[in-house]
């Protein structure tokens, strides 16, 4: 009969210390992967968005939510969406609940809500239809003014600051001060996700 000699208590040490730093090695390893795939909270925010916005690119889902309301109005003659050098800023499907009425818009809504989007933003094909491209938040300054102070800063989104515009609405012929952002989620920016006109934007 062969017998085997038992292990001695120092070869037992040493496969501990061995196993032991193995499972240090891989806690490391697994630290670093849970560091690298960590998503940004901007990154998570757009994710977000584009959740909650899909179903916009039917027009009648978009309508029975709310944002009933062209601004301008791509069905009418002639019509063309925003633009300057840099590009198209789209025609918008304005939820007029949400961002308050051109004609007073010192009582309009005051609050800006990531998961709701104040306006949808739709390109136009060259067959007539339209494409949901991103959204846009928005609030009239004298609403803002009105809840949070004369001089308060700019409502952020995603931690950006919406920026300052004033131009002319449907139902008030004066220019409005208000705050926008633009997010360009459907459709890829040259000039960035958060930028006021995308050249790829068709009118």
């Amino acid at each position: 009969m062969r017998f085997t000699a038992a292990p001695s208590a120092c070869a037992m040490r040493s496969r501990e210390l061995r196993h032991v730093a193995l499972a240090l090695i891989g806690l490391v390893v697994l630290s670093a992967c849970k560091s690298t795939d960590a998503v940004s909270p901007e990154t998570a925010g757009i994710a977000r968005m584009r959740q909650l916005t899909s179903s916009y690119s039917d027009l009648a889902v978009a309508t029975a939510a709310g944002y009933s309301v062209w601004s301008p109005d791509p069905t009418a003659v002639g019509a063309t969406c925003p633009s300057s050098a840099e590009g198209n800023m789209g025609y918008h499907r304005v939820n007029v609940a949400l961002r308050g009425g051109a004609g007073d818009p010192a009582a309009g809504d005051a609050i800006i809500d990531v998961d709701k989007p104040e306006m949808l933003v739709y390109e136009k094909s060259a067959s007539g239809a339209m494409q949901l491209v991103g959204v846009e938040y928005i609030v009239f300054k004298a609403a803002w003014e009105r809840a949070k102070g004369v001089g308060a800063p700019a409502p952020t989104i995603l931690g950006r600051p919406l920026l300052l515009s004033s131009h002319v609405f449907p139902g008030n012929a004066a220019p409005l001060e208000h705050d926008e952002l633009h997010v360009w989620i459907w459709k890829d920016n040259p000039a960035g996700m958060f930028a006021p006109y995308n050249s790829r934007v068709t009118c």
